[in-house]
């Protein structure tokens, strides 16, 4: 088990992520929603009246424009619903660790909800709230990069407790990559390994192009 002292400094940093969850939630994406909801009227605007075609040369070119401020903008409210999986802490009050990484799937991914299969020994889901956490953060971020980056179609998750250890794989069908080719202070992965050292535990990924990918994560536990 984890000291008081690394507890209290696990929660502190969840608290401080929680902050500034809220503070995207509540300002940054409402000004991008309606930022793009404006331009997007816009261009509807525009081109429903044909205004483009009896405008100078210099003036005609506006639609394109709109046309690619509202693409940065979806783009920007995407970017920031990927923010809001790494800032909000995972309700490990009053859910297991699979819970609320579907829950936070469904909530801010629903497109990526349906293509997760489970397959967790109900012993994983019963941990400490620490590994819990870790759990749920490392999990998460799996299935984003195998869905966003990998395309995949199918994600696996399984887990197992076998003598001393806990074991949780994340395998998926995407396009897989060159663990060699990915530089190394990429954020998600390099993310992953700290997480995992800081409750004692290992990760590995297993990939190549074209894919399967596969991540695992072991975690020691007394018993």
């Amino acid at each position: 088990m984890l000291s008081d002292d690394r507890k209290l400094a696990d929660e502190l940093v969840e608290l401080e992520s929680a902050q500034f969850g809220n503070e995207l939630h509540d300002g940054v994406i409402p000004l991008l929603f309606a930022a793009s909801s404006t331009v997007s009227n816009l261009r509807d605007k525009l081109e429903l009246q044909g205004l483009h075609a009896s405008l100078p040369a210099n003036e005609s070119d506006l639609a394109p424009v709109l046309e690619q401020l509202s693409q940065w903008l979806v783009e920007a409210m995407e970017a920031s619903r990927r923010l809001l999986t790494a800032a909000y802490p995972p309700d490990l009050d009053h859910l297991d660790w699979q819970a609320a990484v579907t829950e936070t799937l469904d909530r801010l991914f629903p497109q990526w909800s349906s293509r997760v299969d489970w397959d967790i020994e109900p012993a994983l889901k019963q941990v400490d709230q620490t590994i819990a956490c870790t759990a749920y953060r490392i999990v998460l971020e799996a299935i984003r990069n195998a869905c966003q980056h990998g395309e995949a179609a199918k994600v696996v998750v399984s887990g197992r407790k076998q003598e001393h250890v806990f074991e949780i794989a994340i395998c998926d069908n995407g396009k897989g990559f060159e663990l060699s080719r990915v530089p190394s202070g990429h954020f998600g992965i390099r993310a992953m390994h700290c997480r995992a050292k800081l409750i004692s535990g290992t990760l590995e990924i297993d990939s190549a192009t074209g894919g399967p990918t596969t991540v695992s994560l072991v975690v020691p536990f007394a018993g």
